[in-house]
């Protein structure tokens, strides 16, 4: 499965690890894509939808699912993904949901391996707006990301703690540019 992929990437981790700064300062030959939790999220501010983990969990996955497969199926060439569908699996698990329909969308939008981590690092997390976990809870939440990749058949490959600079010259280091 995942041999067959496109050049499409993840790069993962705990919420507050430096993964939407860090997906800005990628190197211009490399397309982005932003996380669809905060995307979801800010929609549902916005028009008062109760999709949010702590108002409707299923809905909040199922909107997330949604936003991430029109994310795969719109992207073309090399391509970072903040987020990406196998995340999911870690927020079924997280609000104890079903994870089926995430797995059969997992089946047909495969990504490339190895999958860069972002380890938990408390010198920067923060809690904001949408961020709602403390710093334990995404340690934890962290764990479940790993299982979900690494059950998904996904290596994991760490980046380092560092400057921003540093850490995207890692992932443009491995991704060939």
């Amino acid at each position: 499965m995942i041999e067959k992929a496109p050049p499409y990437f993840v790069l993962t981790g705990p919420p507050g690890v430096g993964k939407t700064t860090l997906l800005e300062a990628l190197p211009a030959l490399v397309r982005t894509v932003p996380e669809a939790a905060r995307r979801v999220l800010h929609q549902a501010r916005q028009t008062g939808a109760p999709a949010t983990g702590d108002q409707d969990p299923a809905l909040f996955v199922q909107r997330m699912l949604e936003l991430a497969c029109a994310d795969y199926d719109a992207a073309l060439g090399l391509t970072v993904f903040d987020r990406a569908i196998p995340d999911l699996l870690a927020f079924c698990a997280h609000y104890e949901l079903e994870d089926i329909s995430v797995r059969q969308a997992l089946e047909s939008r495969p990504y490339r391996s190895p999958v860069f981590y972002l380890l938990a690092w408390q010198e920067i997390y923060q809690n904001d707006e949408e961020r709602k976990l403390d710093f334990a809870g995404t340690v934890a939440f962290g764990q479940l990301i790993q299982t979900a990749y690494r059950s998904s058949g996904y290596e994991l490959i760490e980046v380092p703690t560092g400057s921003i600079d540093a850490r995207a010259a890692f992932i443009g280091q491995h991704l060939g540019v």
